[in-house]
């Protein structure tokens, strides 16, 4: 019913130069100008990525605002801004701020700001500044984040004719990879070194955290890749707060050695785990953190070492008794066991996820169940739209409300709800996520309006 017939670079790794994340959208006398400031300042940008794969983010992010506050121009601001959008979103709006008011007309900095703005859900001042960067002739892509804030503003005829000035059959993969600018996750290398701040400051815990997203670096919503330069001094760092001979930093140790190999070889796993006494066999255990055990067991359903049903048959009264502790790990794996099995208890796990630990993440799958078990058929239906409401960006639950009113029921604001819960993070189209589910739900706006 809702179908009418290269992202954005990652914010360097570790704030390597806005060169690389924001070239694209510089243009005329300011790119100039920008790369001959960025060359002036190599060295400190060379620091600044060295604390960065140490990651001392923070000191690093705070060395680049100070040149830019130091310096005091336009300039300085945009490049230094442009180098921290990823990273420090507070900084970087203030210096876009900065060179926008002092640019003004300049249909680069508008662009840069009126992503800012965006991010922001200021919508009113990004559709001006998106406008100012289009009417100079700026790349159409950018239509379609003009597109979202006329939406959330009420403006849908404008944001249908946005939409179509975008041209999503010629320029479907920038239209993805614009979005994902605004609405993208913070880089890695931020995040990275934010994990370990709080690991220094006593929160082990966050340990997994660090070495699960060391072995799976999203560059965006499409690229992952490990972490090589990061993982083994981060291991290095588990390895001395924990100590070598603790079992939670074998276990971790264990998935990161098995999951950074790029070719995940089944033989090679079923000896380790088997070595290590996890995971699979007759008296194998599960790891002491569900986290990494969810990570193990699925590293290897994927490496055909062992199904979701022997999983389910050897483990799941071990993780029964963590779920009754309210290990909410714990329960993530075994309604993803279930799930994988088509095990008929999925339902009821997902229940207890959402109606009594209120975790908003199972709604979804909730409410999934209940329409594949025919007692949810109406789009009106009070637990849909109490899953909705803990979950307003959920592009599924709006596509499933969609689905159940049918060619004929479907209204605007039903419309308008699905595309901005789809803008938050595409959903899967041609084998990736893409816009298309995005096209078609406009196409069905435009024939309403």
């Amino acid at each position: 019913m809702i179908s009418p017939g290269s992202a954005r670079s990652v914010f360097c790794l570790f704030l390597v130069g806005f060169l690389a994340g924001a070239g694209p959208c510089l243009a005329g006398d300011l790119a100039a100008e920008a790369k001959a400031w960025y060359a002036q300042h190599t060295a400190v940008f060379d620091q600044v990525s060295r604390l960065s794969r140490a990651g001392d983010v923070a000191v690093a992010n705070r060395i680049l605002v100070d040149l830019a506050d130091m310096d005091g121009g336009p300039v300085a601001a945009f490049a230094v801004a442009n180098t921290l959008y990823g990273a420090d979103p507070a900084a970087s709006y203030r210096l876009h701020l900065r060179a926008a008011q002092a640019l003004r007309g300049d249909p680069a900095a508008a662009l840069e700001m009126a992503k800012e703005q965006h991010r922001r859900g200021e919508y009113a001042g990004a559709i001006v500044n998106y406008r100012r960067f289009l009417d100079a002739g700026g790349s159409p892509q950018y239509s379609a984040l003009l597109a979202d804030c006329l939406v959330r503003t009420g403006q849908l005829a404008a944001a249908v004719q946005a939409w179509d000035q975008a041209n999503h059959a010629e320029n479907h993969p920038a239209i993805d990879s614009a979005i994902c600018q605004v609405y993208g996750p913070l880089a890695p290398g931020q995040r990275r070194g934010e994990l370990i701040a709080k690991i220094r400051d006593g929160d082990f815990a966050k340990l997994n955290d660090l070495i699960l997203l060391d072995l799976n670096f999203d560059a965006d919503w499409w690229t992952t890749a490990v972490f090589k330069e990061g993982l083994d001094p981060d291991l290095k760092l588990a390895a001395g707060l924990l100590g070598l001979g603790n079992p939670r930093y074998q276990e971790l140790a264990l998935y990161a050695q098995l999951a950074r190999e790029e070719e995940k070889k089944p033989d090679v796993i079923r000896r380790a785990l088997t070595s290590a006494g996890l995971i699979i066999g007759a008296d194998a255990a599960l790891p002491a953190s569900s986290q990494v055990a969810r990570a193990l067991c699925e590293l290897a359903v994927h490496a055909r070492v062992v199904t979701p049903a022997e999983l389910w048959t050897s483990h799941q009264a071990g993780l029964r008794a963590r779920v009754a502790a309210e290990d909410h790990e714990a329960l993530h794996l075994l309604s993803w066991l279930a799930a994988a099995t088509r095990n008929s208890e999925l339902t009821e796990l997902d229940r207890l996820g959402w109606e009594e630990w209120n975790d908003p993440t199972f709604a979804h799958s909730y409410v999934i169940d209940l329409y594949r078990e025919k007692k949810i058929t109406s789009p009106d239906d009070s637990q849909l739209l109490a899953a909705m409401a803990a979950s307003r960006d959920d592009a599924a639950l709006n596509q499933l409300r969609l689905a159940l009113a049918g060619e004929a029921t479907v209204t605007q604001a039903m419309l308008t709800s699905a595309i901005k819960a789809e803008y938050r993070k595409l959903s899967v189209g041609s084998g990736r996520r893409d816009a298309s589910t995005l096209n078609g739900l406009f196409y069905e706006l435009g024939k309403r309006l």
